[in-house]
């Protein structure tokens, strides 16, 4: 048995994105992982998960996960100097679609069903968006090649602007949704009960 501390955000987004990125890279450089997936729109958060690493002196490599084009034109898109500048420091980023909108070819294998996406989604985010965010991103980079098969990584997710949550998983595929093991919860918002 172990115990370990997870952290706690009062608020969601990017008010405490620094505190997230921090204990993700504090995390990450302890149990020697070797990937650290992170959402991203410009870059920032990417730049600075890679910032963090660094000042530890893990070589982690970081994945920005941005949006696919359809979502660029509304959100933004990556900021050119931002990821030259995590690029520098050895992050790849990817373009994707959104993952939970595939994977329901993985809920019609499991269940000879189509199952709305939004089931999965939404169940997610009853741990925070952040937390659907994170595991989302996982999906995305493992769909493209970007993660290793059957390792432990860190991802990292948000709710609007920066990143709010952390976690260690073992990715797949989105097409095999249901091989994606959750082991650790590193950074988290805790909301109040309180509407």
């Amino acid at each position: 048995m172990k115990k370990k501390t997870i952290l706690y955000l009062d608020k969601v987004g990017k008010a405490e994105s620094g505190h997230c990125l921090a204990a993700a890279a504090e995390r990450a450089h302890e149990l020697e992982l070797e990937h650290v997936v992170v959402a991203t729109t410009s870059g920032r958060t990417a730049l600075g998960l890679a910032r963090e690493l660094r000042k530890l002196r893990s070589e982690a490599k970081v994945i920005g996960v941005a949006y696919a084009e359809n979502y660029a034109r509304k959100w933004g898109r990556l900021d050119p100097d931002m990821a030259h500048q995590a690029e520098g420091l050895g992050a790849d980023f990817i373009r994707s679609g959104h993952a939970m909108g595939g994977i329901n070819t993985a809920i019609s294998d499991k269940f000879l069903t189509l199952t709305p996406n939004k089931l999965i989604a939404q169940t997610y985010y009853t741990l925070g968006q952040g937390f659907k965010v994170a595991v989302e991103v996982a999906l995305m980079a493992a769909d493209q090649g970007m993660l290793p098969h059957g390792e432990e990584v860190m991802a990292l997710g948000g709710t609007g602007e920066g990143a709010d949550t952390a976690i260690v998983l073992t990715p797949a595929c989105s097409a095999e949704f249901f091989s994606v093991k959750i082991h650790e919860i590193v950074c988290m918002t805790r909301r109040s009960g309180k509407k």
